[in-house]
């Protein structure tokens, strides 16, 4: 089985889990290339077979990005020529298109083209539950697909799914819910024992809807009882200016540490240096995004740590399907309780057990994400 993977960027850092897939399948036996229109970060996220077609470029990058979204200009400045040579080489059996703009992309070449290729569009979180609410064309151009019979649709998790058919009008039947996996370097890594004090992280960029003002707020709740605490935000992004001078204005700056970015193989050693975990993400109400499942607090429960969510999005899913009292779920936007949930996870020395370590190894293995996506490639090559 030969499959062309179509990622915008590739590889986002941030996009791990997409990268970790592709390269998954290829040690599995499927021959993978990857088409992209911006290759990034080479050297870290090696691949052998990748292909490049750069969406035109007028004056600069947010000019041209202003150009292909806000203005739909899109399917003017794509390179059709190029996407005709690289299917005509490769030859692909499947189109795996990673990301709702990956699919519209597609789209406005299939029609253009006249393929018709098997494809397995891939949608992830804000290309669900927040574009389609901002850009009109994007969503008509992805209700037009959900209606091609060569086309399956995978989602992270049930509650994506409901947003998927609510938001883009995707028939149910045609979609598939397959959990992210995680790198296995997760579970080598053990929570270390011996720490006396409370030692809370977070990972994830700096923006609205992962809620780090909250975690903020209770964190400066914590101090009051846990003088010697620390807090680490591991992300960098556009609110990362304001989230420090938060931190001034509560006079507990010097207890939180900004990292801005992190290697992904380094991880696993620093959530291990941790004993809490927090995830406080929540809708955001001019974006509209919300935590469409949560890899990164997947990777700390992996780790062993004791772990809260907050009811957002599919972050409740996977505190249920994780099932382990190291794990609590509070509401959103409330920074009381948020407190309240880590101080009882700390006073117990909550964490996760080797076993319930192993139960979210198996649900979330590399192993289980790949069979799930074979399976759908076998399935459209089946109804072909």
């Amino acid at each position: 089985m030969k499959v062309l993977h179509y990622i915008p960027s590739f590889s986002v850092t941030t996009e791990t889990f997409i990268y970790d897939q592709v390269v998954a399948l290829e040690r599995g036996g499927v021959e993978s290339a990857v088409l992209t229109a911006k290759r990034l970060n080479v050297h870290s996220r090696p691949f052998d077979k990748v292909y490049t077609a750069p969406i035109k470029s007028i004056i600069n990058p947010r000019i041209t990005q202003a150009f292909a979204l806000r203005l739909q200009l899109l399917p003017f400045m794509i390179d059709y020529k190029t996407w005709a040579r690289v299917i005509e080489e490769f030859k692909p059996d499947v189109i795996h298109c990673h990301t709702g703009n990956a699919v519209k992309t597609w789209m406005h070449v299939n029609d253009k083209l006249g393929f018709n290729i098997p494809t397995l569009a891939s949608l992830h979180g804000s290309d669900v539950n927040s574009e389609p609410l901002i850009r009109p064309k994007y969503r008509a151009v992805l209700e037009e697909a959900g209606k091609k019979p060569f086309i399956k649709w995978t989602v992270p998790s049930a509650f994506l799914k409901q947003k998927c058919m609510l938001n883009l009008g995707t028939p149910e039947n045609k979609i598939s819910v397959v959990h992210n996996a995680f790198n296995p370097i997760f579970l080598a890594e053990q929570q270390k024992k011996a720490l006396d004090e409370l030692r809370i992280i977070s990972v994830g960029r700096f923006i609205g809807c992962k809620g780090h003002t909250f975690l903020i707020d209770a964190f400066s709740l914590l101090l009051n009882r846990y003088p010697n605490a620390t807090l680490t935000l591991v992300g960098g992004g556009e609110l990362e200016s304001q989230l420090k001078a938060q931190a001034e204005a509560l006079n507990i700056d010097q207890k939180i540490t900004f990292i801005e970015q992190v290697q992904h193989a380094q991880l696993p050693k620093l959530l291990g240096s941790h004993n809490v975990y927090v995830q406080p993400s929540i809708r955001d109400e001019i974006t509209f995004q919300e935590e469409s499942f949560g890899v990164a607090a997947l990777e700390a429960m992996a780790v062993g740590l004791a772990t809260v969510v907050s009811e957002c999005g599919g972050l409740t899913e996977l505190a249920s399907l994780t099932d382990t009292d190291a794990v609590a779920v509070v509401p959103q936007k409330d920074a009381s309780a948020i407190a309240t949930a880590v101080g009882q996870l700390f006073d117990r020395q909550a964490c996760l057990s080797p076993s319930e370590r192993d139960k979210v190894g198996a649900l979330f293995s590399s192993q289980t994400n790949t069979s799930a996506i074979l399976t759908l490639f076998n399935q459209l090559l089946s109804e072909k």
